[in-house]
């Protein structure tokens, strides 16, 4: 079991849940066109993606480490 690559998994997957958490109470507050609106949305959606696909590979790598 390799400690750090679970810490630094577990602060990926807690970044992740907090960006996704603030990212949709923001939304509705932007005063954005739609086609901002949904640009922006993806691209959040694709960095959350990442931080929680790479945090979870992180833990389960040092898991099995």
């Amino acid at each position: 079991m390799n400690v750090e690559l679970v810490a630094f998994g577990a602060i990926a997957l807690a970044a992740g849940a907090g960006l996704l958490y603030t990212a949709r109470h923001l939304y509705p507050r932007l005063d954005l066109s739609e086609d901002a609106l949904a640009s922006i949305r993806l691209l959040t959606a694709l960095i959350i993606g990442v931080l929680l696909l790479g945090g979870a590979g992180l833990v389960l790598v040092g898991i099995l480490a």
